[in-house]
């Protein structure tokens, strides 16, 4: 691991820089990098000169070199080949520093990897199973530390806060709590006490030879209070973070940070998250797999998100039934001043965009969200304004589950959606909130903002749902919280659709959950005016993707992974398994149960055939069952691909 390590100091001059610039980007003059740096994994050394000749090994060591030139301002340009960086690289801000540019850039695209893994062998078979194999564990990592702000969340599952991670011949195994659970392929067990880990390798697989690599860097790359960077082309995977925390993080009052063409794959938690920084750009990048947010924004000033892609992110969530709490394809909070502009954000087992909490003049145009498992986009806690056009929500094909939405509003103002195409979800639209308003603090100016949704834009959108799902629902409030946003509400020029059905509009009057259809969405709004209902044109071109290789979710309602009964009663979890261009069989089961004294466990189906489909996991007490929460792990079996849930039954 290789760490810069220097004084904290003030950077006046990136204040002084980023006050001339006008616009919502990094704006880094790389042609001011007059020295270059070359570095090799292969066949450099780190007491080489660092020429192209003579290569440095590390990326550590070119960033030392390149901080000396600055000091000396000198501009320099890292030249990484092709290769596996295994190391951690911080850079933090000196008082001795210029505003000379670097930039690490990859010689070719993609092919420099920045590894949060290391490669691990002597792996012996268990005499337990030969099937499974084992190997020391000398990591004392814990649990992460619960989520901030776990008074207001949900309880998180000891498995959403773990971080170990294994990957065989670049296949990530699925983790689970007790070797008792590893009962197939894919999957792997660590027990601290014993010092111990095993795995259950892919089928076929030689564990002689196989490359099996185990994660043990939290962080990949830091830029702490630095300016004028550039990370061009590089791949970081295998930063086993915990939740909030990424595998590339610029933070800190860093000011003119370029992430361009950069891929963040199979990360533990976020595969890069800013923060606390002004003039930041993510272009051009790819942040797929990762365990909680592929990309991630937070307490950021004008800061720029183009043409990037974020899709199967959520995984590590999904294991706890933990998917919603702070986590998206691309999430954000605090962001003042910030554009957003063609990003692809789709199969994450979470939500496709989150602006979460005091996000203020915002615009984002060109979103492409589409079979996530929640919402494709969210807006909460928000002053804005904030404004989403020519930007596509739906659920596509499969259908992701019964908590996928379009969009959700919730007591947020200032919301402009147009252009918008919300397709084929749930709910195409739906409107929550907490009445009496949410009160926040603007973290800029110190102002307290006492939130309602009001003051709603919705012009030339189209809203086409099929069999059984609505257009518009209110799903929590009414009284003066809906006549304050129904007051403020425009909505024109849009067209609303559903082929089977016409009450498809669900509003607070004259009562909650009131069905109504187009015309009574009218009188209820006393808007669209000009709007049609009628079917129309094509409207989910954007929306088939397809998934990069054969896979499959297994979920469960977000509201249903913990429930409570009394002494001999039963609680019951239905779990879906949503196929990713897969159409195998899954075979189902638990364990848990036989630390649950007196209580018994039933599938109603233990085959899940041709792909997807939905069964019962049955759990029923008994007046012997000792009271406290039990958590109990679903499993799900295909071949050597194994996915799993834990659930818990509190007993009163």
């Amino acid at each position: 691991m290789i760490r810069i390590r220097i004084a904290t100091g003030l950077i006046l001059a990136a204040a002084l820089l980023c006050g001339a610039l006008a616009w919502s980007q990094a704006n880094v003059d790389e042609s001011l990098e007059t020295a270059f740096v070359y570095v090799d994994a292969a066949s450099g050394s780190d007491a080489n000169p660092g020429t192209k000749l003579k290569p440095l090994k590390t990326i550590g060591a070119a960033a030392t070199l390149a901080i000396t030139n600055n000091q000396a301002s000198i501009g320099t340009k890292v030249i990484i080949n092709p290769g596996t960086y295994r190391e951690t690289v911080t850079l933090q801000y000196n008082g001795r520093d210029t505003t000379l540019p670097i930039t690490f850039q990859a010689a070719t695209p993609g092919t420099a990897i920045v590894s949060g893994a290391d490669i691990s062998t002597n792996w012996k078979v268990f005499t337990g199973n030969s099937q499974i194999y084992t190997n020391t564990w000398s990591n004392k990592w814990g649990l992460c530390p619960l989520d901030t702000g776990s008074d207001q969340a949900p309880p998180e599952e000891d498995i959403v806060r773990r971080r170990e991670m294994v990957i065989i011949n670049g296949v990530l195994l699925t983790q689970v709590m007790s070797l008792s659970a590893l009962k197939q392929p894919g999957a792997f067990f660590v027990d601290e006490t014993r010092a111990k880990i095993y795995v259950w390798p892919p089928t076929g697989t030689d564990m002689s030879t196989a490359t099996v690599e185990l994660p043990s860097r939290a962080n990949l790359f830091v830029l702490s209070s630095m300016q004028n960077i550039v990370l061009r082309g590089l791949t970081f995977q295998y930063a086993n973070s915990c939740r909030g925390d990424a595998a590339v993080l610029p933070e800190f009052s860093s000011s003119n940070i370029l992430l361009d063409k950069d891929y963040f794959y199979w990360n533990n938690s976020a595969g890069v998250k800013v923060q606390f920084t002004t003039y930041t750009t993510v272009q051009n990048s790819v942040s797929n797999h990762n365990g909680t947010d592929g990309m991630k924004g937070y307490q950021t000033k004008y800061d720029l998100w183009q043409n990037n892609q974020t899709r199967y992110n959520g995984w590590r969530g999904a294991q706890g039934v933990y998917y919603a709490w702070g986590v998206a394809g691309m999430h954000f909070g605090l962001a003042h001043d910030q554009t957003v502009k063609n990003i692809d954000s789709s199969f994450n087992q979470t939500f496709g965009f989150h602006w979460d909490t005091d996000n203020e003049n915002d615009t984002a145009d060109l979103l492409l969200a589409s079979q996530n498992q929640l919402a494709g986009g969210l807006v909460e806690k928000s002053q804005g304004p904030i404004t989403l056009s020519n930007s596509s929500f739906c659920s596509g094909n499969p259908y992701t589950g019964p908590n996928n939405m379009g969009f959700e509003l919730r007591n947020s103002s200032y919301v402009t959606l147009t252009g918008d195409t919300f397709l084929n979800n749930t709910t195409q639209m739906l409107l929550i909130g907490q009445a009496g308003g949410i009160t926040i603090e603007n973290w800029e100016t110190g102002q307290s903002y006492n939130l309602f949704s009001q003051n709603t834009t919705m012009t030339n959108n189209v809203y086409a749902g099929s069999t059984n799902q609505q257009l518009f629902t209110d799903g929590q409030l009414g009284g003066a919280d809906w006549i304050l946003f129904q007051t403020t509400l425009t909505s024109d020029y849009n067209t609303w659709w559903n082929p089977t059905a016409t009450k498809v509009f669900f509003v607070p009057v004259p009562k909650l959950w009131t069905k109504t259809d187009f015309t009574g969405w009218q009188v209820a709004t006393g808007e669209d005016a000009h709007s049609v209902w009628k079917a129309p044109s094509n409207p989910g071109a954007r929306c088939h993707l397809t998934p990069d290789q054969p896979d499959y979710w297994f979920i469960t309602d977000a509201f249903d992974g913990y429930q409570t009964v009394s002494p001999g009663g039963a609680a019951a979890f239905t779990v879906t398994v949503v196929p990713l261009a897969f159409t195998g069989t899954v075979t189902l089961s638990s364990d848990g149960l036989q630390n649950m004294a007196g209580a018994t466990g039933k599938w109603s189906s233990k085959i899940i055939t041709g792909g997807s489909g939905t069964s019962t996991f049955t759990v029923t007490t008994s007046t012997s069952t000792p009271k406290g929460n039990h958590p109990i792990t679903l499993i799900a079996n295909n071949a050597s691909t194994t996915r799993t849930m834990t659930v818990t039954v509190t007993v009163q």
